[in-house]
């Protein structure tokens, strides 16, 4: 086994378009890959020492805070399954992905640390091992994940997820997303524990907003193939009104996405576990996108990215 001195990978975020926590419970969803959101991973060799450096600050890896237990067990997996555990390292992460915000940040992270490290042993990365060690680190982090996340970080087209199985699909669709980040950090474990109580308690209605979720996904990926804007402005806001229903929605994520369309969005709703973290827009062209994040910035946002659908 040959062992380059430096190995790259990377990875980018992803954003849901549909079926935020009704994919829990087996619903179809729909995620697009945020190519312009990117993490990248080098490993380079050292003589002793297992060193990352993370946001410009450099740490060992057996001090790797709780936040980043998956990770730092995804490397330990990595080195151990070569026997490489006692080798020396340096791993330097750079990346422009917001953490907590629905955007996929953890899986990206992993993305790109698994084809850096395989990069750096100069072995085949096939896309069974690329899912394993992902979904390795993903597991950790939040507990049991749908795998839509880990699909469409490795993803250059729009991802349909349903059944537990990952396809792509091609669209070219005339309009413009609209990203917007709340400020507030998303919390996946409190949102999916929301959902789950709410079943418990108020069931029917529950459920009903799950299954019309799945409904819509049907419908979102229609309307992409047929490059139907209007309907799928329409759909994003009705998945927001069921996802409110559901009580993962937040005041700051209610607000944006009400700017958003006061300012001629043609839907908007919340992306990921909310409880704060992101919401997405529909523009009918890349104008109209700076006009509508130009007024979520003046209501609130902290950051607003513009994606080309």
């Amino acid at each position: 086994m040959k062992n380059h001195n430096i190995g790259t990978g990377r990875s980018h975020a992803k954003a849901i378009l549909i079926g935020d926590h009704a994919v829990v419970y087996n619903q179809p969803a729909v995620a697009i890959p945020l190519l312009n959101l990117e993490v990248s991973a080098t490993f380079q060799s050292l003589e002793k020492g297992q060193t990352l450096i993370l946001a410009g600050q450099a740490i060992e890896l057996s001090e790797l805070g709780a936040d980043l237990e998956g990770i730092r067990q995804l490397i330990v997996a990595l080195l151990a399954d070569r026997n490489l555990s006692e080798n020396g390292f340096l791993l330097e992460i750079e990346s422009i992905i917001p953490q907590e915000r629905g955007f996929g940040a953890s899986a990206a992270l992993a993305t790109a640390i698994t084809r850096a490290f395989f990069d750096w042993q100069d072995l085949p990365l096939s896309d069974d091992q690329l899912a394993h060690y992902t979904s390795l680190a993903e597991n950790i982090s939040h507990g049991s994940p749908s795998g839509i996340d880990a699909a469409t970080v490795s993803a250059e087209e729009p991802v349909w997820f349903q059944d537990k199985v990952c396809s792509t699909f091609e669209t070219d669709l005339d309009a413009t997303l609209v990203l917007a980040d709340t400020g507030v950090r998303g919390q996946t474990v409190r949102a999916v524990n929301i959902v789950r109580e709410q079943l418990k308690i108020n069931y029917d209605a529950s459920w009903s907003a799950i299954e019309h979720l799945g409904k819509l996904a049907y419908a979102v990926k229609e309307a992409l193939a047929e490059n139907d804007p209007v309907t799928l402005g329409q759909l994003f806001t009705s998945a927001h009104q069921d996802l409110q229903a559901l009580q993962v929605s937040h005041p700051k994520l209610d607000k944006l996405v009400n700017a958003a369309i006061d300012a001629g969005a043609l839907g908007a709703k919340l992306t990921g576990s909310g409880i704060g973290g992101a919401m997405l827009a529909l523009a009918s062209n890349d104008e109209e996108a700076v006009q509508i994040a130009e007024a979520l910035q003046k209501a609130g946002a902290q950051e607003t990215w513009i994606q080309p659908l």
